[in-house]
């Protein structure tokens, strides 16, 4: 079975959210995560912090911030790799409060296997038109309300992201229980259909 983690779900009481992040001042874009690819000379002073007093905090253990990148926490690291679970290249990063106080032990999670699983027939989807302003986009997926993916594309893999639509990730039955065993944070789950 295939789950879609639901981010800023199953929260501490008062979680931190980081709206800031210096990561483009060194030449990296959010996409630049969803490409699948490893990210090599990684700095080591890429900051995530809460700029504002209402979003000061505990983190969780996937980190909430105003970007849509999943960062784990040291915690959830050791758990998955203990588990066997590979796919991810941990880049650290710096968290803080808004304050200027540090969390240590936080990594950006760069999933870096891309699958072809989507599947067009069962999903429900739409597909951005053939004169959209961005001619990049045309013909792609715009959005999806619903996904079935085909199982026999997916393989062995316990996280992926799909390659038709980046922005969406999806993890395994083995890892979905591991988060949900120990009790980490910021993340709930929504099981996705699978077809041949």
């Amino acid at each position: 079975m295939w789950y879609k983690p639901i981010a800023c779900d199953n929260t501490v009481k008062t979680p931190l959210i980081c709206d800031y992040s210096n990561f483009e001042k060194f030449g990296f874009f959010e996409s630049d995560f969803r490409s699948g690819k490893e990210i090599d000379n990684w700095p080591e002073s890429i900051v995530f912090q809460a700029t504002q007093k209402r979003y000061d905090g505990e983190p969780d253990d996937v980190l909430q911030s105003g970007f849509m990148i999943p960062i784990f926490s040291q915690r959830l690291k050791d758990s998955l790799d203990n588990a066997g679970i590979r796919g991810i290249q941990y880049l650290p990063v710096i968290v803080k409060g808004e304050r200027g106080n540090t969390f240590p032990g936080f990594y950006i999670a760069n999933i870096l296997h891309l699958v072809e699983a989507f599947d067009y027939v069962n999903s429900a989807y739409f597909m951005f038109p053939d004169d959209f302003p961005n001619p990049v986009k045309r013909g792609k997926l715009g959005g999806v309300m619903k996904y079935v993916l085909r199982s026999t594309e997916i393989g062995d893999y316990d996280i992926f992201r799909l390659a038709e639509y980046n922005l969406a990730y999806f993890v395994s039955g083995q890892m979905k229980e591991l988060f949900l065993e120990k009790e980490f944070s910021g993340y709930s789950f929504v099981q996705v259909d699978t077809l041949p």
